[in-house]
């Protein structure tokens, strides 16, 4: 088992937690400071409107007064000053949306609010523009003298300095993020490999457990098995009937006993890297033949074993093992595979070798499919007396061992398909 992949799973989520948890701090922050400076300047434009109320609508009054004189006003905006000095400034439109007087700090802002068409801007929303590289927000006002719609009045504030301000404080923000992210990175690579060490030290003993006990256990097993055989064949015809049919249960369970420590010693063996292979040149195709046609004599009858086996396919590799390879998916193909076909397949794929062996079974459900080569792990379709649930986790590592690639596509009702990828040398 490798234990880093596990430690950088703990240490990212360790490390993406307290990041999100920043983040999610960050941008309430943001929205409080920048919601406060928010409400702080509309509430300063609103206390500006009630302080120049009156005369606003004095104004109004004025310039309708002039109108019905027949005045001209020009229309140029003659009464519109240019202050840039001021924070506040304001534009009064009469109900034709023709501006009457105003102050202004952004020049050209007038000309812009023109443009755009006064009245489309709700009354009372606020309302944020940016203009000559000056932002500013403003509000527009109805004016109204005794319930008599006069027209109304824009009245904004340039806010460039404040946003200014809370874009610094974005950047601090980030900036501070990233000297988080990395804080908790190193943290959390600390912590992981504190809360890993007790795991791998259980892992270590238990490990080493399973290759002793299979050592150890292996000799006394022998001597069970033998001396079984030796009484079947001394004792045979002094058994009763019943007593023979203990003596081949007892047989048959210790040969499963037998190949479970085989397996167990094999992925002992794997874990620690004390097994060597033996290497020699092999030829794939002539071995899958063979074993092809061992597996088509005792194969039942409502079953069909069919091969597609290029020729000439050779490889480096230990045949024992590869042979066992073999042999356990076959196995597996014919034991939950009640009817149809198994296919066996050898070709030559660009610079890979491709094996494939495919059943029309009852397929693997995708909640069993991502444990399929874990230790002792069976699905609730392969729940049976037979086998250890060992076969694919030693199929896997004999693939890892020859530096190939094992891997499974099952569908539910039509079939499970292993390929086996080794590179060609």
């Amino acid at each position: 088992m490798e234990f880093n992949p596990v430690k950088s799973k703990l240490n990212l989520i360790y490390t993406g937690s307290l990041l999100i948890v920043l983040l999610i701090f960050i941008v309430v922050l943001y929205l409080f400071i920048s919601g406060a400076i928010k409400n702080q300047e509309i509430e300063q434009l609103n206390r500006y409107f009630e302080k120049e109320k009156h005369d606003f609508i004095e104004e109004m009054h004025e310039h309708s007064h002039e109108n019905e004189k027949g005045y001209e006003r020009d229309h140029k905006h003659e009464r519109l000053e240019y202050q840039p000095e001021k924070n506040i400034f304001y534009y009064i439109f009469d109900n034709s949306t023709n501006l009457v007087e105003g102050e202004e700090t952004v020049e050209g802002l007038a000309q812009y609010l023109i443009n755009k068409d006064v009245q489309s801007l709700s009354m009372k929303a606020t309302k944020e523009v940016e203009i000559k590289e000056t932002h500013v927000l403003f509000i527009r006002y109805p004016l109204q003298d005794n319930d008599k719609d006069l027209g109304s009045v824009i009245i904004g504030i340039d806010i460039t300095d404040e946003k200014h301000l809370i874009q610094h404080i974005i950047w601090i923000l980030l900036l501070l993020t990233v000297l988080f992210s990395l804080l908790f990175a190193w943290v959390g690579n600390f912590f992981a490999g504190q809360a890993m060490k007790p795991i791998q030290m259980a892992f270590q003993t238990q490990r080493k457990f399973v290759s002793d006990a299979s050592h150890e256990l292996r000799t006394p097993l022998s001597i069970f098995y033998s001396s079984i055989d030796v009484l079947a064949r001394e004792e045979q015809e002094n058994l009763s009937p019943f007593g023979r049919e203990i003596l081949e249960d007892v047989k048959h369970e210790s040969e499963m006993m037998k190949k479970l420590l085989n397996d167990l010693l094999f992925l002992a063996r794997n874990d620690q890297k004390s097994f060597e292979l033996d290497i020699e040149e092999l030829d794939l195709s002539q071995l899958l033949h063979l074993l092809v046609n061992r597996f088509r004599r005792i194969v039942p009858s409502n079953l069909s074993l069919e091969d597609n086996i290029q020729n000439g396919v050779s490889m480096k590799a230990d045949k024992t093992r590869i042979e066992q390879l073999v042999y356990i998916l076959l196995d597996n193909a014919v034991r939950y595979t009640k009817q149809g076909k198994i296919s066996c397949s050898l070709a030559i794929q660009g610079s890979e070798i491709v094996m494939r062996i495919k059943d029309t079974g009852p397929g693997i459900p995708p909640t069993d499919l991502r444990h399929i080569f874990d230790r002792f792990y069976r699905g609730d379709s392969s729940r049976n007396r037979e086998g250890s649930g060992l076969g694919l986790s030693i199929a896997k590592a004999i693939v890892d061992a020859h530096r190939g690639k094992i891997e499974v596509k099952s569908e539910m009702a039509n079939g499970t398909e292993f390929f086996i990828r080794f590179n060609v040398k």
